[in-house]
């Protein structure tokens, strides 16, 4: 280690460590809390929530999907959304001492304008916050596990619950706890073990990334599922019209249509057949075949014998073998 003018490396300059990650600005996650993702106005009522937690104003949202083009970024913070059924309406506890901002206001948003109203803490991005997707109502995530242990973790959970290897053990959930709870501000019961029960509000990256991916599953899951129900419509009508067939002709007192082979098509066969002289052929196609033999044995009365036997039917004096053949040659004789 000579030649190098005395400089001594230490621990930081020989290994490597794992490099910190970004830390966000206590103000820039306090405003996710305050400012509606899509139009950075102050949130009042109506707020919304998507799937992926994000927060906005109603009114902002329907201005979005009217027109596309009103804010630049639309497509970047909620591209994602493709109708107002993707948002859930927030039942929301307003923050008693919280004051809009003024032009003359030294120091603007001292308070949140909601709070959990379990706790009375703000809404601010300090402590992470939940909303129940069957109701709307938001809660600070700890306040609402101090009164439903039993609640679950979300999709983040049930993913890390995929990744463990079979050696490690999972927790088992009672069978008493599946059971549904009311909720501690409506009353509204829900299933506290889903993990679609809860949302997260303005959840890390890594959480949303997960819940957009979820929700894309959810939506491929969905549309297969409604070409299925098409298709199986399409085979129903198909069907519908030899149903209707059968139960109108059973309604007016008449036999349902048989099968082919059923019993009774057979007898009223078999009964016609021998009525029309061994076929099931009608009175017309009957005269006109005996009209066509009549001509022919006019057609045979100057024929000789020989010439007679080539026109018989196959049936009458059937032979085998050389007699059929030579039976049939026409030999003329000298008178």
């Amino acid at each position: 280690m000579g030649a190098d003018g005395g400089s001594i490396p230490d621990r930081r300059d020989l290994v490597r460590t794992k490099a910190q990650s970004g830390s966000t600005d206590k103000s820039l996650l306090r405003e996710l809390y305050i400012l509606c993702a899509l139009s950075k106005k102050p949130l009042s009522r109506p707020v919304v929530l998507d799937p992926l937690g994000k927060l906005y104003n109603k009114d902002a949202v329907l201005e979005y999907f009217i027109d596309k083009s009103k804010y630049g970024d639309g497509e970047q913070i909620c591209g994602h959304l493709k109708g107002i059924k993707d948002l859930l309406t927030l039942n929301l506890t307003t923050n008693p001492e919280y004051a809009p901002p003024t032009a003359t206001a030294v120091s603007q948003y001292t308070k949140t304008p909601f709070i959990c109203p379990l706790s009375m803490r703000e809404m601010s991005g300090v402590i992470p916050f939940i909303a129940i997707k069957s109701c709307g109502c938001v809660f600070s995530d700890a306040a609402l596990r101090g009164i439903i242990p039993s609640l679950t973790k979300g999709i983040s959970a049930k993913k890390n619950d995929q990744e463990l290897t079979p050696e490690q053990a999972k927790a088992v959930v009672p069978q008493e706890s599946k059971k549904e709870v009311a909720c501690p501000n409506c009353g509204k019961s829900f299933d506290p073990t889903l993990a679609s029960a809860i949302i997260p509000i303005n959840s890390p990256k890594e959480t949303q990334d997960l819940l957009l991916e979820n929700l894309l599953l959810s939506r491929a899951a969905a549309k297969s599922s409604k070409k299925r129900k098409n298709a199986e419509k399409i085979d129903g009508d198909l069907v519908e019209p030899v149903t209707k067939a059968t139960k109108k002709s059973a309604t007016d007192g008449m036999s349902p249509i048989p099968r082919v082979n059923s019993p009774s098509i057979n007898a009223n066969g078999g009964a016609q057949a021998h009525a029309n002289g061994g076929s099931g052929m009608s009175r017309s196609v009957q005269e006109k075949l005996a009209e066509q033999e009549r001509k022919r044995l006019k057609a045979q009365e100057g024929m000789s014998e020989a010439v007679k036997a080539m026109f018989k039917p196959k049936n009458e004096g059937k032979k085998s073998g050389a007699d059929e053949f030579f039976g049939r040659t026409f030999t003329r004789y000298a008178a």
